[in-house]
């Protein structure tokens, strides 16, 4: 495998106050690091904007016919300032829910590589644009035949929708001789035992982190955050946003990002960016 760099992360998008602000920050550390691949979960739009013709989308890959791109999407614009400077991205987008009564809340994945392949499947039970617990994963091949994938999962002990349930239909799905990337938030604190991140491990996945030869604390989330406020009453850090892969690879380093340390936070999720080398 050639090296690669990887960067994950929960944009909370439309949702930050100083949005503009905050994508114009993500734009300028994405032309800093490079990223590779870019996997990218609550990507909004919002629902009543104008849409755009699908013909002006520069390197838009459809993941399905019937999808349509609004004026304010995240993916969207972070493209678009993107090819102003000269950096061209091909890119997905996905659609799966109504977020925050305005917003078509969804996923997208970024690559500097051209995208031959595109693929959606629905990991939760529920499939309703109106209901909040939708979940579903996009995925994309390059021209090297490697697959990634972005997702944004449940939680472990949600009633309605288990995280053991999405987790097995994800897994079943992905299986593959090829090298496939997990990528996203998963809802699954990397330090609590017998739950999420230690299904993912035991179902035969490496945590890039874990493998990295260099790291720090990992943290993705330092506060409580929408969806954990009613599970936990504090918290000093969790590891919930995960690069998993189905080889156990050379990872030179692991990094979050978007925290104040590297580059300004601009979501309540930091971000993930892993350097793989080249074997």
């Amino acid at each position: 495998m050639l090296a690669i760099k990887l960067l994950t992360l929960n944009t909370h998008s439309l949702v930050e106050n100083d949005n503009a602000k905050k994508l114009e920050c993500f734009v300028n550390a994405v032309e800093q690091e490079l990223p590779d691949v870019i996997a990218l979960q609550e990507v909004n739009q919002t629902r009543d904007e104008e849409i755009l013709p699908i013909d002006t989308l520069t390197d838009y890959i459809p993941c399905q016919p019937d999808v349509k791109i609004k004026k304010d999407n995240f993916a969207y614009n972070v493209v678009r300032m993107l090819r102003i400077k000269d950096i061209p991205y091909y890119w997905s987008y996905l659609p799966m829910k109504l977020g925050y009564d305005k917003f078509d809340e969804g996923i997208a994945i970024l690559s500097r590589k051209p995208i031959v392949r595109t693929d959606t499947f629905l990991i939760s039970k529920i499939n309703d644009y109106y209901n909040w617990k939708t979940r579903k994963v996009l995925g994309i091949q390059t021209e090297d035949n490697n697959w990634f994938y972005t997702a944004h999962l449940g939680w472990w002990n949600d009633t309605d929708e288990p995280f053991e349930q999405q987790w097995q239909k994800l897994n079943e799905y992905v299986k593959s001789p090829q090298t496939v990337w997990l990528m996203g938030d998963f809802n699954s604190p990397a330090d609590v035992r017998c739950e999420g991140y230690d299904l993912i491990s035991a179902s035969g996945w490496y945590d890039s982190y874990i493998l990295a030869k260099e790291k720090d604390n990992g943290y993705t989330v330092g506060k409580i955050i929408d969806g954990w406020k009613e599970k936990i009453s504090q918290t000093t850090g969790m590891r919930i946003d995960h690069i998993w892969c189905n080889k156990k690879l050379n990872i030179k380093n692991s990094q979050v990002i978007f925290n104040d340390k590297n580059f300004d936070i601009i979501s309540d999720h930091y971000g993930v960016m892993i350097c793989v080398e080249e074997e």
